[in-house]
C-alpha cells in the first residue's frame, strides 16, 4: 500500500537545527520533498544531506523570515523545483528567556518578528497556492507557553498566544476550504532557541533541570503524525494538558503554581 505522506511538498523554516532539522530528518524517512529554509546556509547544507541519505529530497533555500522577499523567493523556488506546497511547517523561532524589565527593545521586537509576524507572513506568501490547489496543511509551531504565560518568558509567550490565535482564527476563516491550519504545542524540548535549553542540548554541565523535558526525535514524530493525521491543535506531552486546562479554568490557581514552578528559572535571568 502506497504511503499517503510520500512525495509530498514540505517547507520548513528553521530548519537548520531543532525541531526544524529533526523534522526533515523524520520526514525524509517519509519519502516527501522538502524546502529547508533558514538563515545559516552551512548548517541547512548539511540537515539537506541527512535528509538525502534517509530517503527524502532537500532544497535548500537560505531564507531570513524576517524578510519579506526571501519569504516570497522560499515559497518561489519550491514552486520552481516540485510545482506545489502541500504543507507549510511554520517553526523558525526564537526565545531570549529573560526578565521583561531586562529585555532590550530591539530584542523584544525581534521576538515578536521571527515568532509571530513571520508566521503570519509566511502563510499569508503560501496561501494562494493552497487555495489554488484547494488542498493544503498549515503547521503553525507554537508551544506550551502559548496556552500557559509563563513568568521569564513575557515576550515568547506574548508571540506564542499570538500564534495560537492566529490559527485558530485562519482555521476559521478557511473552513470549507481544502486546507487544514494546526498548532503545534510542545513543552521543552532541548534546542538553541533559548540558552538554558541551548545548554541542556549541548549537555554543559551546569545547565538547568528542566521538567517534562521531551527528546527531540519524538517532537519530530509527532510532527510526522500530524501531517498524515491534521488535527486543530496538538499539545505535547499530553500529561500537560491538565495544567493547560486548570489555567484556562482556575487562573489564580495557575498564577501561584506556575510562578512557584518557574521561581528557580527566573532568579537567575539577566
Amino acid at each position: 500500500m502506497r504511503d499517503p505522506g510520500k512525495g509530498k511538498v514540505v517547507i520548513i523554516t528553521g530548519a537548520s537545527s531543532g525541531i526544524g532539522a529533526a523534522a526533515a530528518r523524520r520526514l525524509a524517512r517519509d519519502g516527501m520533498h522538502l524546502t529547508l529554509a533558514a538563515r545559516r546556509l552551512d548548517r541547512l547544507e548539511q540537515v539537506a544531506a541527512e535528509v538525502e541519505s534517509l530517503g527524502g529530497e532537500a532544497l535548500v533555500v537560505q531564507t531570513d523570515v524576517r524578510n519579506r522577499d526571501d519569504i516570497q523567493r522560499m515559497v518561489e523556488a519550491t514552486l520552481d523545483r516540485w510545482g506545489r506546497i502541500d504543507v507549510l511547517l511554520n517553526n523558525a523561532g526564537i526565545g531570549h528567556d529573560r526578565l521583561l524589565i531586562r529585555t532590550k527593545p530591539e530584542r523584544i521586537q525581534n521576538e515578536i518578528h521571527i515568532n509571530l509576524t513571520a508566521v503570519i507572513e509566511c502563510t499569508q506568501v503560501v496561501l494562494p497556492v493552497m487555495l489554488r490547489q484547494k488542498s493544503g496543511h498549515i503547521i503553525n509551531v507554537a508551544s506550551i507557553a502559548g496556552l500557559i504565560a509563563t513568568p521569564g518568558s513575557t515576550i515568547y509567550s506574548a508571540t506564542k498566544f499570538g500564534v495560537n490565535g492566529f490559527s485558530d482564527a485562519l482555521r476559521r476563516e478557511l473552513r470549507g476550504s481544502g486546507i487544514s491550519i494546526s498548532a503545534f504545542c510542545p513543552g521543552y524540548v532541548p534546542t538553541e532557541i533559548s540558552p538554558d535549553l541551548k545548554a541542556i542540548a549541548e549537555g554543559q554541565p551546569d545547565a538547568p533541570h528542566v521538567p517534562g523535558l521531551m527528546p527531540v526525535s519524538y517532537v519530530a514524530e509527532q510532527i510526522a503524525r500530524l501531517i498524515h493525521h491534521p488535527r486543530r491543535r496538538v499539545i505535547i506531552p499530553t500529561s500537560w494538558k491538565i495544567l493547560v486546562v486548570i489555567a484556562f479554568l482556575f487562573p489564580g490557581l495557575a498564577d501561584a503554581v506556575i510562578t512557584l514552578f518557574m521561581k528557580k528559572f527566573t532568579q537567575d535571568k539577566k
